[in-house]
């Protein structure tokens, strides 16, 4: 097991295919700012009011194809992009290899 404290404390209370889950999703992720993709997921999803697995089950399920993408190519200034449909979103940046690593997931109360 990894020695991030984050991910321990993510993986709490779940059992072990619902770890094994939430760890497949982590993959699919960036850090961003944190520390961690655990410690970015940890204050994600307590921000906005879903547990850790139901956040990343959202977000994995979030259809890229059917979205509309900002900008439609290439990146913003800050090398992110984002993917919206209705009131949800998902914000991207790619990785060191171009693979596009989700950011933060959400939806907007308003539409």
């Amino acid at each position: 097991m990894s020695s991030d404290p984050y991910l321990k404390e993510l993986l709490q209370g779940y059992t072990g295919s619902e770890g094994d889950e939430l760890q497949q999703y982590l993959l699919d992720w960036s850090a961003g700012t944190y520390g961690s993709v655990a410690q970015s997921i940890l204050h994600h999803a307590a921000r906005k009011g879903f547990a850790p697995l139901k956040y990343l089950r959202k977000a994995h399920n979030f259809s890229r194809k059917t979205a509309k993408r900002v900008p439609k190519s290439g990146y913003r200034l800050d090398g992110s992009a984002v993917y919206r449909k209705g009131k949800e979103f998902l914000i991207v940046r790619p990785d060191r290899y171009g693979v596009e690593k989700i950011v933060t997931y959400g939806v907007n109360e308003e539409g």
